[in-house]
């Protein structure tokens, strides 16, 4: 990894200066060109990447395979592109949100002996979380623009915990969240005034919600009709995005919940949906079986689901974030087995 060292930090200082609206340093791209890959003439140049995260500057973050076969983090931008020291997953690549946040704090995982942990990067260093007592291992979800942080924390083997606690993250410590009366979940999305969700287990073993986590208070959101739902992602307006089974016990399908209300966004055409990400302007970003099968990245906005393709013909794409302009992240698959990040701008699918 010392190959990346040095040019790493310097390039993640420029990332990080261009995100923070408080420095002295005036952004004159605030994303990403919808036609010009956002690390030209540098490339992740790699068989496997994801997209997890992108900033309302069109700062793009994600896990990437590098030369030596390990899984690393990443950020892409218009000044450069920058890689993690750290590693962030033992083997393959997780799926796992990591997030940015506009002043270019990237929050996420590394590997560590047996596991993961949860840690952040801010100018190119790596920062340590303290974890729950009796939980070696976890990972951060998501992060707002105040730093704070949430995520999951794991116990047992961390592919399959026997434990999990949805739990804010920070220097100070490690907070425990709760449950619903059960023994796991994990908190996915906190937004600027400090509300967080995620899911839940009830009393009854096996059955999980989406939970809503305000002013000390965790509350069960419901479902669309099935025995268990889960939440993704929340925006400074408060409305909400997730799955639900239904009631037949089979259908996934995604969910935007507002005011107490829960609704059922629809499909592309096939039997199952995901909603990943909404946006403060109520655009929503997910996958959705088309009627042939595979899942298709889409874009849900007034009402009315968009499927956005995949960068090859009949091929799997998930979008996975949204920003405030609607610039998109995700990956997609190719038939030889490789996984690739994307940007999605201006209606054009972009691999990173």
């Amino acid at each position: 990894m010392k190959r990346y060292s040095l040019l790493s930090a310097g390039i993640f200082a420029l990332l990080f200066l261009s995100c923070d609206k408080s420095s002295d340093v005036v952004v004159s791209d605030s994303g990403i060109s919808p036609r010009t890959p956002p690390h030209a003439p540098n490339t992740l140049n790699a068989a496997f990447s994801r997209g997890f995260g992108i900033n309302n500057f069109g700062v793009v973050t994600g896990c990437v395979r590098n030369g030596y076969g390990q899984i690393v983090a990443f950020a892409l931008s218009h000044q450069g592109i920058w890689f993690s020291e750290e590693t962030v997953a033992p083997e393959g690549i997780p799926i796992n949100r990591f997030s940015v946040n506009d002043k270019g704090v990237i929050a996420g995982q590394k590997v560590v002996p047996g596991g993961i942990a949860p840690v952040f990067w801010k100018n190119g260093q790596a920062y340590d979380l303290p974890l729950l007592p009796g939980y070696p291992f976890g990972g951060v979800f998501d992060v707002n623009n105040k730093g704070q942080m949430v995520g999951e924390s794991l116990n047992g083997n961390y592919v399959s915990p026997t434990g999990s606690r949805p739990t804010v993250f920070s220097l100070e410590g490690a907070t425990d969240l709760g449950t619903l009366g059960g023994n796991i979940g994990g908190a996915t999305s906190i937004n600027e005034k400090g509300e967080i969700v995620g899911w839940a287990e009830t009393s009854t073993p096996g059955q999980t919600r989406a939970f809503l986590y305000k002013d000390g208070v965790m509350s069960d959101l419901g479902t669309l009709g099935g025995p268990w739902s889960n939440s993704t992602s929340i925006n400074n307006k408060s409305e909400i995005v997730g799955r639900s089974v239904l009631a037949d016990g089979v259908s996934v399908r995604g969910f935007l919940w507002v005011k107490g209300q829960m609704t059922d966004i629809g499909t592309l055409g096939g039997n199952g949906t995901v909603a990943q990400d909404i946006n403060d302007r109520g655009e929503i970003v997910g996958y959705s079986r088309i009627s042939s099968g595979p899942f298709h990245a889409f874009l849900f906005a007034d009402g009315v689901m968009t499927d956005i393709g995949a960068l090859l013909p009949g091929n799997d794409s998930r979008a996975i974030s949204i920003n405030n302009d609607g610039d998109v992240t995700g990956y997609y698959s190719h038939p030889n087995g490789s996984i690739h990040a994307f940007l999605y701008r201006n209606g054009e699918m972009i691999e990173l």
